[in-house]
């Protein structure tokens, strides 16, 4: 098969020449055949993919071609993909290049906002693509971007403005017009770049976090911890970003690129279909936790009392209305989505408190972007380092266990940010020495010094361990919203997504033993905080109860409504 040229890098001059971005299956040996193509026909692509990493997903090969080179390569595609191909315009020079279950086997359609526009050839391909590229104004230089808050002096800008690109690139667009059909969204790229302004200032939050985060480096033998400190962070940071991927791709992912400096960059792609399930999911797992009734595979399901089913069923009808928008039809209207967690801060809440959104909303995008980031910070993605493997994953697999570990990390990470973006003037940084001092749930003092000490500490408990909770019950949505997916993927016969994701449902046990582990030795030695809650474990076998009913029960309704 044919080798990857020398990747362009970004901000290269690209002449006359048009921007693919082609989306190959590897388990299908689509990018084999990709690759080759491209090689024959002396076109320039890079994999986007982190050399050495399974990727989740379709591999992305993207370079520069004319108009007639790309329609040979992809009319020659046509044979080898499984599906047929579309092609659709993404900016001015952007194309997207990609297999679709839509189109039949050997076909070629340029996707249009409203309607597919088959082509016969490469030379009806070539003359459409002409055609497009002609209409599209050219994009503002550079391309708009969300700017880092805390490590603005070393932000990339090269890189951060390539992922309000790839923002563009990922974009499913019946999806976006469905759901948005004044299309603001497709036409507006600052409105583009400012989606993903929450989540690059979380990815600052968790740099930070590593920075002052005593750390082993993914070692377990290491007995001196280290503290990374700003100037290790601020390098990461230069090749960092964030961009959400206006979709319903369940997954995030990981994209490499090449710097101009020789430095190679990241860019971790944000799925916010599933930040939102799995916020609505964090929302109702105290309910979920609490309902009672008869183990999981009782005989008799009557058995359970009825608020089993009035819950199940509320949270029914909020997970239906997000999995129905799952890859919707060519020039579908979306039903809005049915939240069950409020999307605005309801009056009276106050930040940090029990009743705040926002908190549950950044916990699980912070999960999502630190599972992501855990491989960067130990140098796997840029070195090929490999941490060594933790003992307590012994008996998985080699690449279960590497994957564990960074959801392990990741749960820890997500935490330490969450504390530190409680600062309303800058990062809150806990007495814990106080806390140890003065945290107690009686009468306060009546001495005026020892009162406000008191105060702080109650004051500072409450943030440290709300933070806590909700970034566990972060952790344990991920799982549920993974494994309710994974069950549709296969009921619409998408085994490939339904594969991958049930191998991340199997990671679900190891993870949560380690949850408990730290809530029940670590945060109380470091902290003087009992954070883990009597019942803790029974809380969560009733969620993955509901989780089992959603699978078996609600997922077949969504494929078969008559069902």
């Amino acid at each position: 098969m044919g080798e990857a040229t020398t990747p362009t890098a970004i901000g290269a001059d690209t002449g006359a020449q048009v921007v693919f971005h082609l989306f190959a299956a590897s388990d299908r040996e689509e990018t084999d055949a990709a690759r080759d193509v491209l090689s024959r026909a002396g076109v320039a692509y890079a994999d986007l993919r982190p050399p050495g990493v399974n990727a989740p997903g379709d591999d992305v090969l993207t370079g520069t071609a004319t108009a007639a080179a790309l329609a040979d390569a992809v009319a020659a595609l046509s044979h080898f993909f499984r599906y047929g191909i579309a092609v659709r315009l993404a900016g001015p020079t952007d194309v997207v290049v990609r297999s679709d279950p839509r189109v039949e086997h050997g076909h070629i359609v340029i996707r249009k906002p409203r309607r597919d526009v088959p082509v016969r050839d490469s030379g009806a391909l070539r003359s459409a693509l002409n055609g497009l590229l002609a209409q599209g104004a050219p994009d503002p230089a550079p391309l708009p971007y969300p700017p880092s808050l805390m490590f603005r002096d070393h932000q990339s800008a090269e890189l951060a403005a390539e992922a309000t690109r790839l923002a563009r690139v990922f974009t499913d667009p019946d999806f976006v017009s469905g759901a948005d059909p004044t299309g603001t969204l497709l036409d507006n790229l600052q409105k583009l770049a400012d989606a993903s302004g929450r989540p690059r200032r979380l990815l600052d939050l968790l740099l930070l976090a590593h920075a002052f985060s005593r750390t082993d480096d993914g070692d377990h033998r290491v007995r001196d911890l280290r503290i990374p400190g700003l100037d290790e962070v601020q390098g990461v940071a230069s090749t960092v970003e964030v961009f959400v991927q206006p979709s319903t791709d369940p997954e995030s992912r990981v994209l490499a690129r090449p710097l101009a400096d020789g430095r190679q960059g990241f860019l971790i792609g944000l799925p916010p279909q599933t930040v939102e399930l799995m916020a609505n999911i964090s929302w109702a797992l105290p309910t979920l936790c609490a309902v009672t009734g008869a183990a999981s595979g009782a005989a008799d399901p009557d058995s359970f009392p009825l608020d089993r089913d009035s819950t199940w069923g509320a949270v029914d009808a909020t997970v239906a209305s997000y999995m129905r928008c799952w890859r919707p039809p060519r020039a579908a209207s979306l039903l809005p989505p049915r939240p069950l967690i409020p999307m605005a801060m309801p009056e009276g809440e106050i930040p940090y408190g029990s009743g705040d959104p926002y908190l549950v909303f950044n916990a699980c995008a912070l999960f999502l972007i630190a599972r992501e980031l855990t491989p960067i910070l130990q140098g796997r993605l840029s070195n090929g380092i490999e941490p060594p493997l933790m003992p307590f994953t012994a008996g998985l697999p080699r690449e279960v266990r590497l994957a564990t570990q960074a959801d392990c990390a990741a749960y820890v990470h997500t935490m330490n940010a969450l504390i530190l973006g409680a600062g309303t003037d800058g990062p809150f940084v806990p007495d814990f020495g106080n806390i140890r001092r003065h945290f107690h749930h009686g009468k306060p003092s009546r001495f005026g010094r020892i009162r406000r000490l008191e105060e702080q500490a109650r004051y500072e408990a409450g943030v440290v361990l709300a933070c806590v909770n909700r970034t566990t019950e972060a952790v344990l949505s991920y799982y549920a919203v993974v494994d309710m997916f994974a069950a549709l993927a296969r009921a619409r016969r998408d085994g490939a997504l339904a594969r991958r994701l049930e191998a991340i449902g199997e990671r679900r046990e190891a993870v949560c033993g380690y949850m408990l582990w730290i809530k029940e030795h670590e945060l109380p030695e470091a902290w003087g905080l009992r954070t883990r809650l009597e019942g803790e474990e029974d809380g969560w076998e009733r969620v993955w109860e509901y989780v089992r009913h959603a699978q078996r029960h609600l997922v077949p309704t969504l494929v078969d409504p008559s069902r």
